[in-house]
């Protein structure tokens, strides 16, 4: 019954109990292969569809400093799938530190 306190701010359980994803890894169909980064593949490639979404939007409507920013991230959600990586024609030109600047302007 306890439970209802935490369920607004999940950061308040998580310093209280502390948290190690390690502790809660499941073998089984269900769950896939935890990755280096702590999530899960199936939530990778989640978040891999979600970038190529927003990127083909982004090239719609032409946002320049968008596309940059998701090439950039499925590029990243690529190599550690350990998948063919695709090339961008929006980043040829751009540095590492341009993408920091660009996804910070973008998060504002």
């Amino acid at each position: 019954m306890r439970s209802h306190k935490y369920r607004r701010n999940y950061n308040t359980f998580f310093q209280k109990h502390g948290f190690d994803p390690t502790k809660y890894y499941r073998i089984g169909r269900k769950y896939h292969k935890l990755l280096d980064s702590w999530f899960y593949e199936n939530q990778t490639w989640g978040a891999l569809q979600k970038c190529w979404v927003g990127y083909w939007i982004a090239r719609d409507k032409c946002e320049d400093f968008k596309k940059i920013m998701y090439a950039h991230r499925i590029q990243n959600l690529q190599k550690e799938l350990n998948i063919e990586v695709s090339e961008f024609e929006c980043l040829e030109d751009v540095d590492e530190e341009e993408i920091k600047i660009i996804e910070e302007s973008i998060q504002k």
